[in-house]
């Protein structure tokens, strides 16, 4: 690893927020953007040299962010391979210019971006904000046919589909948007020469989470049933029986002493006899902590209602976020919607939802936080929590999770961390980096598997 490249880094920032530290960082520390510009090419060269095969091209814009690409087809030409350069317009920035004069004539000028295997997206960085005209429309076509694409700080406009991405400088919160996500392939942060005390100083209410931030307890030896909670699964209908009872595992599996599916439905029943079946009628008051929506169908809002008075800290999943407007948790509660329940959850408060564009997207989660008093966990791809002021964002980006029971899954392990004592926003961290990690370690076993598996899993991650 070259030195300056960063793989993890935690504060993100908007693409305006990004452009303004960058111009002034440069200013105040008097950087040079040339060896800045070198430094870029430097870190996306080392990062992505073993990705490059066959038929190569840098596809060139006209600032600075096409610079990063001149001066990384010039190391590519170093390193051997053959690439072709792409002008996406005839002039560019002074900079620009100065390197188009710098490049070798045995490196190729070409007029298409279609025929290649590997191809190099510096078209545009974090600081084009605008609509991409036909010539960046055509250019971007060409290139999503290639076998491997990789942008240099951003997928250009968000029209070019990248397997990498290389981000400089700080991660930019465009590239963890739910539904770009996709397009921005693998991740990777590489601070081109930046100082660390200016970037470790930035400020956000945006925040990327690691397998490092996860708070999670050691059981001590004296542990046992009572003392490690008793959790109450409450859902389930005649339709669909085996939420809870994924819940309800899960909850075991993350290390709940006892377990009880709180249900009115007559065909919910469990193999595992460690599982307690009451009725809706049971006090849920006597629970270390309570999940409420699993398989419930139509629910029951005066079940609900009595679940919320109980005091106890709950997880409103599924069927039970119906209930959820006009109500306010005292930060007790965890909300768990996946996309489309979040749509709905939003349109019954007359919120818009804020999805396809990060800064919207992010004012949204905060409102409904605010408005509910309670922690926002929203399920995609990458996961969004929100809480008060702040945003946190975990980037899982494994497809194997996407499989039916993985919602019930992560809120059986948030219902339980709720349980040993951890509060909303702990629980909902540690859970997802539980869900997480379990994710992977279950497709690196398995490949593709079901929720049973993944239960087994957190088990062992735990």
């Amino acid at each position: 690893m070259i030195a300056g490249i960063i793989l993890y880094m935690r504060p993100i920032l908007s693409l305006e927020s990004a452009s303004a530290l960058d111009h002034s960082i440069i200013s105040r520390c008097r950087l040079s953007e040339s060896t800045l510009i070198d430094n870029a090419a430097s870190c996306a060269f080392s990062l992505t040299k073993d990705l490059v095969h066959g038929r190569v091209l840098v596809m060139v814009g006209p600032g600075n962010n096409g610079s990063d690409g001149l001066a990384l087809a010039l190391l590519l030409h170093s390193a051997g391979f053959s690439p072709d350069v792409f002008f996406l317009y005839e002039k560019g920035n002074p900079e620009n210019m100065r390197r188009r004069k710098l490049l070798p004539e045995d490196i190729s000028v070409t007029d298409t971006t279609a025929g290649y295997d590997t191809v190099f997206d510096a078209l545009f960085g974090f600081s084009f904000h605008c609509d991409a005209d036909d010539r960046t429309q055509r250019a971007a076509e060409g290139a999503n046919k290639a076998e491997t694409v990789i942008s240099l700080d951003v997928p250009s406009a968000f029209i070019v589909e990248a397997d990498v991405t290389v981000s400089f400088m700080v991660p930019k919160d465009i590239l963890y948007e739910p539904l770009f996500r996709w397009k921005a392939g693998r991740i990777m942060i590489a601070n081109p020469g930046f100082p660390e005390s200016e970037l470790e100083a930035v400020s956000s209410s945006l925040f990327l989470l690691s397998d490092a931030d996860s708070a999670m307890r050691r059981f001590s030896v004296s542990d046992y049933k009572n003392s490690r909670g008793h959790i109450a699964i409450i859902g389930g209908s005649d339709r669909y029986t085996g939420a809870p009872r994924l819940a309800s595992r899960a909850a075991f599996f993350s290390g709940a002493g006892l377990v009880t599916i709180v249900t009115g439905s007559e065909k919910i029943r469990d193999e595992n006899p460690a599982v307690i079946i009451a009725g809706t009628d049971t006090d849920f008051s006597s629970y270390a902590s309570l999940a409420i929506g699993p398989g419930w169908g139509n629910g029951d809002e005066k079940v609900f209602e009595r679940a919320v008075e109980s005091g106890r800290s709950i997880v409103v999943d599924a069927d039970a976020l119906r209930f959820v407007p006009s109500h306010r948790f005292s930060y007790r509660a965890v909300l768990t919607p996946h996309i489309g329940e979040y749509r709905r959850l939003m349109a019954s408060l007359s919120i818009p939802d804020g999805l396809g564009n990060p800064e919207t997207l992010s004012s949204a989660l905060l409102s409904l936080s605010l408005l509910t008093e309670s922690v926002v966990v929203l399920k995609s791809s990458v996961v969004w929590i929100a809480c008060k002021d702040r945003i946190y964002i975990y980037d899982g980006a494994n497809p194997s999770l996407g499989v039916a029971g993985s919602g019930d899954v992560l809120c059986g392990i948030i219902a339980a961390l709720l349980g040993e004592g951890e509060d909303a926003l702990q629980a909902a961290v540690d859970g997802v980096i539980l869900h997480q990690r379990a994710g992977h370690k279950a497709h690196e076993e398995f490949g593709f598997y079901s929720a049973e598996e993944l239960i087994q899993m957190v088990g062992r991650c735990r």
